[in-house]
């Protein structure tokens, strides 16, 4: 490996080791550059998950819309006769 190569694969060493750290523990043991990056780096996280929640909930109406309830067996037959009560009054308007 060249030392550009040993160089990058520390970074990326050091920089995954970083990532896992929670805020408070960055706080107090990074400082400088890393500190910054990490940062950053969970700023932006936490700015997505943000986005990405909104558009789930924007979303969520379209993939599952609401289902009407099914009528009950009682509710297609009074259905039924307000039809013809209503056809039955129609007629003797007439």
């Amino acid at each position: 490996m060249s030392e550009d190569q040993k160089k990058i694969l520390d970074i990326q060493k050091k920089w995954s080791e970083v990532r896992r750290l929670s805020r408070e523990e960055a706080a107090s043991q990074l400082e400088g550059d890393w500190l910054e990056a990490h940062t950053r780096f969970f700023d932006k996280f936490d700015e997505d998950m943000t986005k990405m929640t909104e558009i789930s909930q924007l979303l969520q109406k379209a993939l599952e819309p609401p289902k009407v309830a099914k009528k009950t067996l009682g509710q297609k037959r009074r259905d039924k006769w307000a039809r013809i009560q209503a056809r039955e009054a129609a007629r003797a308007g007439n």
